[in-house]
């Protein structure tokens, strides 16, 4: 049996500035801020693991 076991909490520090942004485009797609950061992270990781050009765009875009 898969399922998914979602009781891990994962957080992040943010500005004040950057919350309120957040929060107004999950009201804009009209989901929950964990889905919202659900969604983009699977997006990331499946647009940057296994392609090794955009992985490291990526590190130097963080750094």
């Amino acid at each position: 049996m898969s399922s998914s076991v979602r009781n891990q909490i994962l957080g992040v520090r943010a500005t004040q500035n950057f919350v309120s942004k957040f929060d107004e485009l999950c009201d804009r797609l009209g989901y929950n801020r964990s889905e919202v950061v659900r969604y983009c992270l699977k997006r990331f990781l499946n647009e940057h693991w296994n392609n090794s050009e955009n992985f490291q765009r990526a590190r130097k875009e963080l750094f």
